[in-house]
């Protein structure tokens, strides 16, 4: 899509999530991370499975199975290593190859129970974009008068997704894109407060949030300062999708594992994501009278 004001709102209430190609991925199933499970998939009962279609590719669909299994707490799996799912294995081993470090696969939700897996190779460059928007006090129409978040998308595609990139290592690639586009880092809202925006360029206000959810409402708050004090037009609230922000956690865990013995797996919860605000925004929007926009970033192939 060349518009955001094409940009659709994802159904919140279906599944997706971005999971990192390894060799049980074309043998037996796929883990369902917490972060990205729904009311329906977190119903499924301890020992309990059912049944989900899956679509890929041109191939006629499969049936298999998503289980809720005995050994971790909130562990969920598509299952399909029986012959009746030797397709999709078939499938899944001719599109990557090799679990090469890098390749992904996207798995979303179309309707209740039915699945969309689609490849991302590591060899088709992918990247960072503004994949899902909400706009308040704001008409899709007029979000195109802003060049100033045509910026942001551009910086946003110049970052490549890397296995080995964690939070940080994309805050610091976007914030290195924005500064070379003239945007002011770190701007104070009220001088004599010490709170500060990530971004700000010709009234724009900018807060990128990867980190924890329970933080993000100080965001609204310097917008509604920099309103006031500052003269502010529009504040962006930039945060991963919960596609993205599942598949950050899964890595995070990963890197833990390998590079540290514990008796216990690090526990990772309350990553912000694009669809917690984008739930909360019609119950908050009261407070708000400048034009707020909330965009997801997510990854997707070259």
């Amino acid at each position: 899509m060349n518009r955001l004001s094409d940009i659709p709102v994802q159904n919140l209430d279906n599944m997706k999530f971005l999971h990192p190609v390894g060799a049980s991925t074309f043998k037996y199933g796929v883990t369902i991370p917490v972060e990205a499970q729904t009311e329906r998939m977190r119903a499924i009962e301890k020992g309990g499975k059912v049944p989900a279609t899956i679509l890929f590719g041109t191939e006629e669909p499969v049936i298999v199975e998503i289980r809720r299994l005995n050994n971790k707490p909130g562990h969920l799996q598509f299952r399909y290593e029986n012959k009746a799912q030797e397709r999709l294995r078939w499938y899944l081993a001719r599109m990557f190859g090799s679990p090469a470090n890098g390749n992904l696969l996207e798995v979303e939700e179309v309707t209740p129970f039915t699945f969309l897996f689609k490849p991302i190779l590591k060899n088709s460059a992918p990247s960072l974009q503004i994949s899902d928007m909400l706009l308040h006090r704001l008409q899709q129409k007029e979000i195109e008068r802003f060049a100033e978040i045509g910026q942001i998308r551009d910086s946003l595609a110049a970052v490549e997704y890397d296995a080995g990139f964690s939070q940080s290592d994309y805050n610091s690639r976007i914030n290195e894109g924005l500064m070379t586009k003239g945007w002011n880092r770190e701007q104070r809202v009220v001088d004599e407060l010490g709170l500060k925006c990530d971004f700000e360029k010709n009234g724009i206000w900018v807060e990128v949030e990867f980190g924890n959810a329970r933080s993000y409402y100080q965001d609204y708050v310097k917008f509604m300062l920099a309103k006031k004090y500052r003269n502010a037009k529009l504040g962006l609230l930039l945060c991963p999708t919960t596609s993205f922000a599942a598949l950050l956690c899964e890595l995070g865990r990963q890197r833990a594992q390998e590079n540290a013995v514990r008796e216990r797996p690090p526990v990772y919860s309350g990553m912000m994501s694009y669809e917690k605000a984008a739930r909360e925004l019609p119950f908050l929007g009261f407070m708000f009278e400048m034009p707020i926009v909330v965009a997801g970033v997510g990854v997707i192939g070259g």
